[in-house]
């Protein structure tokens, strides 16, 4: 029974270490890129602008009439029977490139869309990773408290301590257990954000790797940001609106008039010919028609014709103001890298291996009796928070590369 029990405790573990989802970076960027709604709603957004390329050349009805009875002759029988064709002059051309410039702006929003989606990610990814690690040191703190709290309780039995020192063991090693379930309970959140932006139906985890230095070869900012696809998309917008502003002025054009008709003249006389001869229902009559639709009241289309105008000076306004706004993010997220460069420098050179030191003596010389609890309690404390001043900065380095990739398109 024991055994049975056994097994089955080993297949629930083993089924449960199976269906969580482990993602790296990369697997969950593209997998972010293949499922989320927004990325697929620009797909569809793409797909319908190329469907409308199609209308480019987009004629109204064509209209197809019959005129029957007595309206020529005596006979009650003539039919008249006219098909007209009207032609925008909106169809040569302004609308087709309207229609092109559309499908580029959809694709542009698309990109824009994707650009931000995989700056998520990486932001989620690596704040992740940095709770993990902090996560890790916080448990190294918890052993050395753990191990610090047993000798204090041994010392107070034995009366080489006071209650002061057996209490304050105890309340370190507490609060260290709160950050610790603080810290846990912060990795779900930020895995719940995950499971949002790569859609899937179970709680993903990232590839256990630790917090690594993201790598970044740095470009100028006048180059960097010309990949920047919501800058692309704004600059697509004044193209946009130009064109239109074209197909405004096109509807204000003439729209030609093409017109064929076949009819009957029943009981006239053919006087051209000589003969005499009489027109019956068997002979037809043919003839065109060419005309101009032409607009006698132009207040409402240049009304529309003025609007477009105004929407493509907004376009080029807000596009001006959108490329300046970009560049005066790029410094400041360039000055933002600086800092925590010169920073992580700091921590890499010189904080991190006195921290080291410091918390080997400090635990070193607590065990052999050297110090008191009060030292003991200063010296662990100040190597863990330069620990913990070292894992802040290099998330803070790495998320101010983040922001620059995403300001410089992903690229």
């Amino acid at each position: 029974m024991k055994k049975c029990f056994f097994i089955t405790l080993f297949l629930l573990i083993t089924l449960s270490a199976r269906s969580q989802q482990v993602l790296t970076l990369e697997q969950a960027i593209e997998t972010a890129l293949k499922k989320n709604g927004s990325v697929q709603a620009a797909t569809y957004n793409v797909a319908s602008q190329r469907a409308l390329k199609k209308t480019g050349f987009d004629l109204p009805k064509t209209n197809v009439s019959l005129q029957y009875g007595q309206y020529n002759s005596y006979s009650k029988n003539d039919n008249n029977l006219m098909i007209t064709q009207t032609i925008p002059f909106a169809a040569f051309g302004s609308q087709s490139a309207l229609n092109r410039s559309l499908v580029v702006s959809s694709e542009l929003k698309k990109a824009a869309t994707e650009n931000e989606l995989v700056f998520q990610v990486k932001q989620v990814y690596y704040q992740l990773a940095f709770l993990r690690a902090k996560e890790k040191l916080l448990q190294q703190q918890d052993s050395i408290f753990e191990g610090f709290l047993k000798a204090a309780s041994l010392r107070y039995r034995a009366g080489e301590a006071n209650l002061l020192e057996q209490t304050t063991a105890e309340s370190q090693r507490n609060e260290v257990k709160n950050l610790l379930a603080k810290i846990q309970a912060d990795q779900i959140i930020i895995r719940t954000q995950l499971k949002t932006l790569v859609n899937s139906n179970e709680l993903p985890d990232i590839a256990d790797s630790g917090l690594n230095k993201v790598s970044f070869s740095n470009a100028p900012d006048s180059v960097a940001i010309q990949s920047n696809p919501s800058a692309a998309y704004m600059r697509q917008q004044v193209q946009v609106t130009k064109d239109e502003k074209k197909v405004e002025l096109a509807k204000a054009a003439p729209e030609l008039l093409l017109g064929f008709f076949t009819q009957t003249l029943i009981g006239v006389q053919n006087t051209e010919s000589g003969s005499g001869a009489v027109a019956t229902s068997s002979d037809r009559f043919k003839g065109f028609q060419v005309g101009l639709a032409i607009p006698l009241w132009f207040a409402p289309q240049q009304g529309r014709v003025k609007a477009a105008d105004y929407n493509r000076q907004s376009a080029e306004s807000n596009y001006q103001y959108y490329h300046k706004t970009l560049q005066g993010r790029y410094q400041q997220a360039m000055q933002e890298y600086t800092k925590n460069k010169n920073s992580l420098d700091y921590y890499t050179i010189s904080a991190l291996p006195n921290a080291d030191l410091i918390l080997k003596q400090t635990l070193l010389a607590f065990r052999n009796g050297e110090i008191g609890y009060a030292e003991y309690l200063l010296g662990v404390q100040k190597a863990i928070t330069i620990k913990e001043g070292h894992l802040q900065t290099l998330n803070d380095y790495n998320q101010s590369i983040i922001y620059i990739e995403f300001l410089s398109g992903n690229k």
